[in-house]
């Protein structure tokens, strides 16, 4: 992670507020999920269904909340979402 990202992280106060940026959620499913083909596949699925967020498009992973954070518009996610997302597809 570069510096500008730890600082914008940092200043967004997701810990605090029990959100996750795209990076925090693949590193949580990489640490989540064993090696193998369902790793591969729940990180494939998120990718998608973050750029069509980012898109505006409408993502078929309807389980995944996310909002986007008040000053930097970024898009964040729910730890309790993320984790309640990869019970129900693991």
């Amino acid at each position: 992670m570069g510096i500008r990202s730890a600082l914008k992280k940092d200043l967004m106060n997701l810990e605090a507020s029990g959100l996750m940026t795209a990076d925090d959620v693949r590193g949580y499913l990489n640490t989540q999920l064993n090696q193998g083909r369902d790793k591969l596949t729940l990180i494939s699925r998120f990718n998608e269904h973050h750029s069509q967020v980012q898109a505006g498009l409408p993502s078929q992973e309807n389980d995944l909340k996310f909002e986007r954070h008040r000053l930097f518009k970024e898009i964040v996610y729910p730890k309790t979402a993320v984790q309640n997302w990869l019970t129900r597809s693991h």
